[in-house]
């Protein structure tokens, strides 16, 4: 449930039960009146408890004879199956979707350091942005790989003073890290984020990390290439920009701060969670290029002479 946006709070039944009479009494909820009986009578209490308290059912019967019959196996109600139902939750109004407005779940810096030029010239500008990068909950992460970018760009091309960015999203391996082209260059992340400057011009920037197959993986995470251009009108600058290597593991490993409502416990597993989601995403990314190199080089069909094509 954590990891579908819900955060809840842990509680023992007797404590649960406590609280939950205290605050339906404090505002009652017209749809939860039955509820409020339930928790009040001995009766109900004492079913609730064995089914609480009570060791754990199996299936293992059941299922033997589903196997013994052929009949169809049940649908197991599994964590994508809990995601629907709290989206279908939040489409009857009964619950509520992270949004970007939200005070995010986990967020952490991320500064770049480059140069752009003119589309086709020599990137000579200096460039850098400095960003935060957060998730309002891990809801987005297993829908559809995004997190959210705010902060500023700085770049003297576009303009004297720094751009805010108004909108970004960072999509990790999009469309499956499959590349533009057919080709040995697999997109990694993309990042878009329309932008604002102090007299009011408006801009987009997008940028890609590529996975390739080559020896420079530290540096392929960190390496951004960049396009720039006013809101409505093509790319009018291009270049590339990198998180230096001393301030990634300090910013984007150690520097990852949690909601400060959450417990001590909720906080390493949310750490924890993130960091073991994204290594896996980015290793996923960064294995492909290799993989396909590998199979290009196993692959034992030889091209055919023109003797044997016609043959």
């Amino acid at each position: 449930m954590a990891l579908g946006g819900m955060h809840v709070r842990v509680q023992d039944w007797d404590e649960w039960r406590t609280d939950a009479l205290a605050r339906l009494q404090a505002d009652p909820v017209p749809e939860l009146a039955f509820l409020t009986r339930v928790l009040q009578s001995p009766t109900a209490l004492k079913l609730c408890e064995a089914t609480l308290k009570g060791p754990a059912a199996v299936a293992d019967r059941t299922t033997a004879l589903v196997e013994a019959l052929g009949l169809t196996p049940a649908a197991r109600y599994d964590a994508r199956a809990q995601l629907r139902t709290f989206e279908r939750l939040a489409g009857d109004g009964l619950a509520r979707l992270p949004h970007k407005d939200d005070q995010p779940y986990l967020w952490f810096d991320e500064t770049t350091e480059g140069g752009v030029g003119p589309v086709g010239a020599a990137p000579d500008t200096p460039c850098s942005m400095a960003l935060t990068l957060s998730i309002a909950s891990m809801h987005q992460l297993v829908t559809d790989r995004r997190v959210d970018v705010r902060g500023q760009v700085t770049c003297p091309a576009v303009h004297p003073e720094p751009l805010t960015v108004e909108r970004g999203d960072i999509w990790i391996r999009p469309e499956e890290g499959i590349p533009h082209h057919h080709g040995l260059r697999h997109q990694l992340l993309r990042y878009r984020m329309e932008l604002t400057d102090i007299d009011g011009g408006r801009w987009w920037l997008e940028g890609h990390k590529y996975a390739r197959a080559r020896r420079d993986v530290w540096r392929q995470t960190r390496a951004l290439t960049v396009e720039l251009g006013r809101e409505g009108e093509p790319a009018s600058l291009a270049g590339e920009v990198v998180v230096p290597a001393d301030s990634y593991v300090r910013d984007q490993i150690d520097g990852i701060k949690v909601d400060p409502r959450l417990t001590s416990q909720e906080k390493r597993a949310a750490k924890l969670t993130w960091l073991a989601w994204f290594g896996l995403e980015m290793g996923r990314g960064l294995l492909g290029p290799f993989a396909r190199a590998a199979a290009d080089l196993l692959d034992l069909r030889r091209t055919q002479t023109p003797t044997e094509h016609h043959r």
